[in-house]
């Protein structure tokens, strides 16, 4: 149940920015063996002067059209399963137009504990409560 957040500059067409989210999820669903019904995103657009990228960091070379793309999910992946979804990612969205420096990708992993999916409960108390109704 990953919940991912696109971060994208306000002059790029919607259908971009969405191209980039479908790419998210394609790769999500083949690298990560997330169902593909389970989609959760976010698309935020910010104004030039609203998004504060370090052009050259990491030995990328961004432009104004640097896109984050922040993904929540469960622990569980291991790296090389990471690193298949950062290529794939990015190799989806350079199909979609993007150039491979405007995509950053930023991973943060969690437990059922960290999640509330409704009705306040926690996920881990309904995941035990499931378990304890099929016993």
């Amino acid at each position: 149940m990953p919940l991912t957040r696109i971060s994208a500059p306000r002059h790029l067409p919607h259908a971009k920015v969405k191209a980039l989210a479908d790419a998210a999820q394609e790769a999500l669903v083949s690298t990560c063996n997330v169902p593909p019904n389970d989609l959760f995103q976010l698309l935020a657009r910010f104004d030039a002067e609203e998004m504060i990228l370090d052009p050259t960091f990491g030995g990328v070379s961004r432009s104004q059209d640097a896109c984050i793309v922040e993904i929540t999910f469960l622990q569980g992946r291991t790296d090389e399963q990471k690193r298949q979804l950062y290529k794939r990612l990015t190799a989806r969205a350079v199909e979609a137009g993007f150039r491979p420096d405007d995509v950053m990708i930023a991973l943060v992993e969690n437990t059922r504990m960290d999640w509330s999916l409704g009705h306040g409960v926690a996920y881990a108390d309904h995941v035990q409560s499931l378990k304890q109704a099929e016993s």
